[in-house]
């Protein structure tokens, strides 16, 4: 992967602006690894293509990361700093592995009398079952996708058989082999010593800062257009140091 140009950046954030969160990550994947088909990348397990996200975010904002979070108890609001590296222990190369790898990994559960065999979700199973009407259907059908058979005390059965306390083990074992997929922060509030652990989702967190990094890159193409009559693709390519440059004296 690499660190996408400002014009791919922009053209990223222009196709996924009307796009669910799911769509948004991979418009946001395919800026930095436009080498790697569309479907290949939505068929990253959720926790690969986070770790790609995490990087991505490295690369063109650092390493710092600061949050705001309430706490649940008290409603206080609490400021949050992280570094990438505290949440991904994952270097670059480990995760371009795991697109290297054109194979289906299949992981077992062993629950009671129960064995349940499955594989990790992804982009696409996401994707697919954003269109349910409420979140219990939509677990469902998650893990009617994902799961590949179900056999009690040896004998095939289907994922509609399993009780409860399985759905709860299943559900915990995916996330265990996916820990990138729900990143925890553990949080303390310093009103009332409330302590509780908060999910940090960065797909939602990357594409609100590039939002936010669009609008204003696109104010100062606008602000430099008007006042030199360059080409926005002129002033993209400028560095960040000499396109403020211009634009302080385009305002003195």
């Amino acid at each position: 992967m690499h660190t996408p140009s400002a014009m791919d950046l922009l053209l990223a954030w222009e196709r996924g602006l009307d796009q669910s969160p799911a769509r948004r990550a991979l418009a946001l994947l395919g800026a930095c690894s436009p080498d790697i088909a569309s479907d290949k990348l939505a068929a990253l397990p959720v926790g690969a293509r986070d770790a790609r996200l995490l990087r991505l975010r490295e690369s063109l904002f650092g390493d710092s990361i600061a949050a705001v979070s309430r706490c649940p108890e008290c409603g206080e609001k609490l400021d949050v700093a992280f570094n990438v590296d505290d949440v991904l222990d994952a270097p670059p190369e480990a995760i371009d592995k795991v697109i290297g790898d054109p194979g289906i990994q299949a992981h077992h559960l062993n629950a009671g009398d129960y064995d349940v065999t499955y594989r990790l979700p992804t982009s696409a199973d996401l994707i697919a079952v954003s269109l349910l009407p409420d979140d219990s259907a939509s677990q469902q059908a998650l893990l009617q996708r994902c799961v590949i058979g179900v056999q009690q005390s040896g004998v095939s059965t289907t994922i509609d058989m399993l009780p409860d306390t399985v759905i709860t083990a299943l559900s915990n074992d995916m996330a265990n082999a996916d820990p990138h997929a729900q990143i925890e922060l553990a949080l303390n509030c310093p009103a009332c010593d409330h302590a509780w652990h908060s999910l940090f989702d960065i797909a939602s967190f990357l594409w609100s800062e590039i939002h936010a990094w669009a609008q204003r890159i696109l104010h100062e193409v606008h602000t430099l257009a008007r006042a030199y009559g360059w080409r926005e693709l002129d002033i993209l390519t400028m560095s960040p140091t000499r396109r403020q440059i211009y634009l302080d004296l385009a305002q003195s």
